[in-house]
């Protein structure tokens, strides 16, 4: 009997201390001339569990005599080449769809809209438990109209004033966000950085995860009675 409590306790503990834990993820933004790119780090633990994916900066090949985009993969394990054939064989599919079967189509978007509402649905709860532990943004620019430049910094600053806005109704924000607009007059010259760790524990995400699963079960469970 006192084996068994003993299990039970230490299984208990774990789960707690699992549930408790936090993970992060440092997404990283960069738009420069010769360094372009998007990466996303997750890790836990103290980086004990971590893993990173950075895509390059999207190009255009021609393949097959069309125009199309194409992006080169990195994660922590290895390097993904994109499969344009596949990715146009697949176009060309929809496409006949599209026109040859509409109803079979239209099915296809059906389905799709709502595993998108599904998912946007999962996300909006889930974000409500995520925290914001650093938002840094700086963005130079100019333009060789300085009356022009001078316009944009008003634009430039209502759009991130506009995301910080979302921000704040769907996260929650540790830290006071590092807003730097560096405007370059006379000059034509673009260049944006943005950097961002969000933090969130795993009981957070396993709890949303449980909740939509069950809902997504009743749901089913509702139409098939």
């Amino acid at each position: 009997m006192s084996s068994w409590l003993l299990v039970l306790t230490t299984t208990f503990i774990l789960m707690f201390a699992l549930l408790r834990v936090s993970v992060y993820i440092d997404l990283h933004f960069c738009r420069k001339k010769d360094d372009d790119f998007v990466s996303v780090t997750v890790y836990a633990l103290r980086r004990i569990i971590s893993y990173s994916i950075k895509i390059p900066v999207i190009e255009i090949k021609e393949y097959n005599d069309l125009p199309w985009i194409s992006s080169e993969i990195k994660t922590t394990d290895s390097k993904t080449e994109p499969h344009i054939s596949g990715e146009q064989r697949f176009v060309k599919k929809l496409m006949k769809i599209l026109f040859l079967d509409p109803q079979r189509f239209l099915h296809i978007y059906s389905t799709t809209n709502r595993f998108v509402k599904s998912y946007l649905s999962y996300i909006d709860k889930l974000s409500r438990n995520i925290h914001c532990e650093k938002f840094y943004i700086n963005v130079k620019y100019g333009f060789d109209d300085a009356a022009f430049t001078g316009i944009m910094l008003g634009v430039f600053g209502g759009l991130v004033e506009k995301m910080l806005f979302s921000m704040r109704h769907r996260l929650i924000l540790d830290t006071k966000p590092d807003v730097n607009l560096i405007p370059l007059f006379n000059k034509s010259h673009f260049e944006v950085e943005l950097k961002c760790i969000f933090r969130i524990r795993l009981g957070n995400v396993i709890t949303a995860t449980i909740a939509r699963i069950t809902k997504l079960l009743n749901r089913e469970a509702t139409r098939s009675g």
